[in-house]
């Protein structure tokens, strides 16, 4: 097995405006620890030498890196603890890319495919880093970590998709590049956000405003966690969507999205209480008898003149949104019971994602007494969960211009991620839909042999 480690610094080939040294995060960049978004890549044996398409991935991340400033930089703090993006000469460290040639034949996607394996990336790292790997079979997989507080996955899949743009050849397109890389996401919102000013706003679910502040996860975020795999059949999914519909003569409806997010709180709650796993802060207390579900949602296409999609804002707009839910109805492993909380689901997430909703988060976290000092604003949820349904991580915007288009995509190995934590991805060519599952290590058994989830699902052990 040989390893080799280079360092990708920006080009000077576009003669671009030169960026601010320094960018100050929103509210919704700095909700979270600088954790790690992962993209992991596999690409079938290419015609091209494997030294060819090394040369052609270095060179095109160095141009890619001159043309999204962010990207090159670091995260970095001041002794007000203000936290920024330099990109001044200090603060572009160099992209680290590793060159990893195995000995031995593709099996499966594994963690240290990753550049970095840690949960929480460490000050000054580098927002970007990426390993080749090449396996004895022919098999290339090319992997990605991103630093979350720079862009949640719609701007990490923003700058993925010009950095592959590059690497087929196509002309720079500029108009998916940002004017501004300033975090103010108020602009795009500026005619509603008019009539919050001077209106103090509580905080919206899943926020609350702390005192003292936090300036750390919560603790139940931080307990180690167990990953599972599991895939669900497009046929499967559809029998779950009809499963836990309301009837079919009623005014209202849910998504396939809606049902399988149901579905997995359901099981993870179920795992939990059957383990009897220690109620940690940060979670609902036994007494009140509901579970929080907090759910990520890309808020850009909200926008209400349309102009903040497209690669237009590079940026955290991920708008965090929550319910609470009876325990009973989590706890009890039936459709009926599922079928209630999907359709809670559905209620909130048409409420809480409207472009006004949005707008009121926005002025939310403008609030100069929300903001200071950092760490006032917290979230509480006993779910996390993530939906990437939507993205195509084959897609041919994703494709590098050698060889065939990705065998498979994945997000990175399950260690980096806390508790209670569900994300999706779904296979565009099948329908299948592939959901990592995490729970604290005692609740392990339980999540395996939960009697409704395995009945929509199959666990995937190889």
């Amino acid at each position: 097995m040989t390893l080799e480690t280079f360092t990708i610094f920006p080009t000077n080939k576009h003669n671009r405006p030169t960026p601010p040294a320094k960018v100050h995060l929103h509210g919704l960049d700095g909700l979270s620890a600088a954790i790690q978004i992962h993209n992991h890549r596999f690409f079938r044996r290419p015609s091209t030498p494997i030294t060819e398409v090394i040369q052609q991935l270095k060179a095109t991340l160095a141009e890619a890196l001159e043309l999204y400033p962010p990207v090159a930089g670091t995260v970095q703090s001041n002794d007000k603890n203000e936290i920024f993006i330099a990109m001044d000469k200090e603060g572009i460290v160099g992209t680290p890319f590793l060159v990893d040639f195995k000995d031995t034949p593709f099996v499966k996607d594994f963690e240290d495919l990753s550049p970095r394996t840690e949960m929480i990336l460490p000050p000054m790292a580098s927002n970007l880093a990426v390993k080749v790997t090449q396996f004895s079979c022919g098999t290339i997989c090319v992997a990605s970590s991103f630093n979350h507080q720079v862009a949640d996955l719609r701007g990490f899949l923003d700058f993925l998709e010009f950095w592959a743009q590059l690497s087929r050849g196509e002309p720079v397109d500029f108009t998916r590049i940002p004017d501004d890389w300033e975090r103010t996401p108020d602009r795009f919102f500026s005619d509603l956000i008019k009539q919050f000013e001077g209106v103090p706003l509580p905080a919206p679910p899943p926020f609350v405003l702390l005192d003292p502040p936090e300036l750390g996860p919560s603790a139940y975020l931080l307990a180690p966690s167990v990953a599972t795999n599991w895939k669900f059949t497009k046929t499967l999914m559809e029998q779950l969507k009809r499963d836990l519909s309301p009837p079919a003569d009623s005014k209202f409806w849910i998504s396939s999205g809606d049902a399988l997010a149901a579905l997995v709180s359901g099981a993870i709650t179920r795992a939990r209480q059957d383990s009897k796993v220690a109620r940690l802060e940060g979670r609902s207390s036994e007494e009140s008898g509901l579970e929080s579900i907090a759910m990520a949602a890309d808020g850009r296409e909200r926008a209400p003149k349309g102009d903040m999609s497209g690669g237009r804002y590079l940026g955290n707009f991920n708008n965090l949104w929550s319910l609470t839910v009876p325990r009973s109805d989590l706890s009890t492993p039936t459709t009926e019971a599922a079928g209630r909380v999907a359709l809670a689901i559905r209620t909130n997430l048409d409420v809480q994602l409207s472009a006004e909703s949005v707008a009121k988060r926005v002025a939310f976290f403008d609030n100069p007494e929300n903001r200071s000092p950092p760490g006032r604003v917290g979230w509480r949820a006993d779910v996390v969960l993530t939906n990437w349904c939507r993205f195509d991580l084959k897609g041919p915007k994703l494709q590098f211009g050698w060889g065939e288009k990705p065998f498979m995509a994945t997000s990175g190995g399950g260690k980096v991620f806390p508790p209670a934590y569900s994300l999706m991805t779904e296979d565009k060519e099948t329908g299948d839909v592939f959901v990592l599952l995490t729970v604290e290590k005692d609740g392990e058994g339980a999540l395996v042999g939960d009697v409704l989830l395995n009945k929509y699902a199959t666990l995937i052990t190889e």
